[in-house]
């Protein structure tokens, strides 16, 4: 075909008269009333100015032939600027439309018509429609309550309303797609480890997007800074073509103790979006400001699962926006939660009147409820675990998190942590909104010196305590998804109690779980702590 016929098929083709601003965003539908808040967007593809003078918008009601409104005409002095918009809407849309205008648009099957001064027509159509003067070509989507119906992009004109338009956020007076614009996709940014020590490295993650339409690479920076930080990271990106996304990762050491902020940019010049640009993730250096002290994942008496909490803050604190899960599941609300006083204990309860019936001395004021509760398991998994308490914040920020073994804690008796060291509790039932009693001889018991290793550092040592005069002793790394990663000691005779030296060289930086398993004929225990690999600066 040559040049010229494929220009008139083209022409033909086109649901925008030639030479002519075109529709470019409609919306329709907002959440609940619509009044005031729908809006037409026109854009101007092209170097001069567009007159819009005589230019009548009519709403089309899609249920019968015939059914136009006027809803709009241009005056002497609308415009629409060379390469620019000019918005038709409601005295509500924001920024403020060019010309305010009661739109009174329909949702889908409906439409609307822009008609010249010289009977040039552009007609958009949203929905599934009976009849053709509702739509060029095959209409457009109906787009869910608080979409626009957008031109993608600005000016594309294939022959069709679906061809040309789909869902979009609202963009009043701004490009629907844009040309140059480097984006930070929300939401997306991560730390692991994700509660790292102070000075200690944490690598950052983020997906970095081409929301334009030009590809990017070489002149976009993204930086990574903010308090999370002890100094500002920055990397020139490789290309990024249209639509795309690309994952970039870069460590440095943590900055100072408690809850900092981390943040992440991109900058291009020519960028045509300021709003996405940036997007903050808020981090733990250090530990929480609650503690979990107490496990009652196997009730014996009727009372329901329950979790004892301690206020190491230093500072009252309050417990509303904290929330409790297990390893799988997302945290729940704690239904009433009081001010904690500093060192004080609190009680989180699967079924609170059970656990005030079952312990009639607790003070009700520091039982709290949370649902929907995440039950906890009563047996371990392959890796030594049973489950695990993970405490946030409401916007997801980790607090605690404690995984713990049911091997060798008899039913019923919850697990306790003293000194530091989780095992069995000091009472059969266990001792809600009260700190432990010493432990007693031949109670067994595992921990880890140092339970954090700085980068560089390989050797840990290893003691425990066995409720036996003899055993044998397995240790073992895990990961958090399960996956055995070392095996420390095996099969090592051991008396009542013993420490031995071992290495993690080798094992990449990250928290493990570190499992003991002892055995002595028929009996065994399994003990759990907690090891964070430094490992090399990521």
């Amino acid at each position: 075909m040559s040049h010229h016929h494929l220009a008139a098929a083209l022409a033909l083709a086109a649901c925008a008269p030639a030479g002519r601003a075109i529709v470019a965003e409609v919306y329709y539908d907002a959440p609940g009333d619509d009044t005031g808040r729908e809006f037409v967007e026109l854009y101007n593809p092209f170097a001069s100015a567009c007159p819009l003078a005589g230019v009548k918008l009519e709403a089309g009601d899609g249920s019968a032939p015939g059914r136009w409104t006027l809803a709009w005409t241009g005056g002497a002095g609308d415009s629409v600027p060379a390469l620019g918009r000019f918005v038709v809407g409601g005295a509500l849309v924001s920024p403020a439309p060019d010309a305010v205008a009661p739109l009174v648009l329909q949702n889908g099957p409906d439409a609307l018509r822009i008609i010249w001064p010289d009977g040039a027509t552009e007609v958009v159509g949203w929905g599934s429609h009976e009849f053709a003067e509702y739509a060029c070509g095959a209409p457009g989507p109906d787009v869910a309550s608080g979409q626009s119906l957008a031109r993608v992009p600005d000016d594309a004109d294939l022959g069709g309303n679906a061809l040309d338009f789909r869902a979009a956020p609202p963009s009043p007076g701004a490009p629907n797609q844009r040309i140059r614009d480097a984006a930070i996709v929300r939401g997306s940014m991560r730390a692991a480890p994700e509660n790292p020590e102070p000075g200690e490295g944490t690598l950052v993650t983020v997906l970095v997007a081409n929301a334009g339409r030009e590809p990017f690479g070489g002149e976009a920076l993204l930086t990574l800074a903010g308090d999370a930080l002890a100094e500002t990271l920055s990397l020139v990106l490789p290309s990024v073509g249209a639509g795309e996304t690309l994952a970039v990762s870069r460590g440095g050491p943590a900055g100072a103790p408690g809850r900092r902020a981390l943040v992440a940019r991109v900058t291009r010049a020519g960028d045509e979006s300021a709003g996405n640009d940036a997007d903050t993730l808020a981090i733990r250096v250090g530990e929480g400001p609650l503690e979990v002290t107490e496990i009652q994942f196997h009730p014996g008496s009727g009372e329901g699962e329950w979790v004892e909490v301690r206020n190491r803050s230093g500072a009252p604190l309050p417990l509303s926006g904290v929330t409790i899960g297990d390893r799988a599941s997302a945290g729940a609300a704690l239904a009433g939660a009081p001010t904690l006083a500093p060192e004080s204990l609190a009680v989180v309860a699967q079924d609170r009147p059970a656990l005030l019936a079952a312990f009639p001395a607790l003070d009700p004021s520091r039982v709290v409820a949370a649902a929907p509760w995440a039950s906890l398991n009563n047996s371990d998994a392959v890796d030594g675990i049973a489950d695990m308490v993970v405490l946030r914040e409401a916007d997801g920020l980790l607090v605690e998190r404690v995984a713990y073994s049911a091997a060798g804690v008899p039913a019923g008796t919850p697990l306790e942590k003293r000194g530091g060291l989780w095992a069995a509790g000091s009472a059969t039932r266990g001792t809600p909104l009260a700190f432990p009693a010493e432990r007693g001889a031949g109670e067994a018991a595992f921990a880890l010196r140092p339970r954090r290793l700085r980068p560089g550092e390989s050797d840990v040592q290893l003691a425990w305590t066995l409720p036996w005069a003899r055993g044998r002793v397995t240790v073992e790394l895990y990961d958090l998804s399960g996956r055995r990663t070392a095996r420390l000691l095996d099969e090592v005779a051991s008396g009542p109690s013993d420490t031995r030296r071992a290495s993690v060289a080798g094992v990449p930086p990250g928290l493990y779980v570190a499992v003991l398993r002892a055995h002595e004929g028929a009996l065994a225990v399994t003990h759990e702590t907690l090891l964070r690999v430094g490992g090399a600066r990521p």
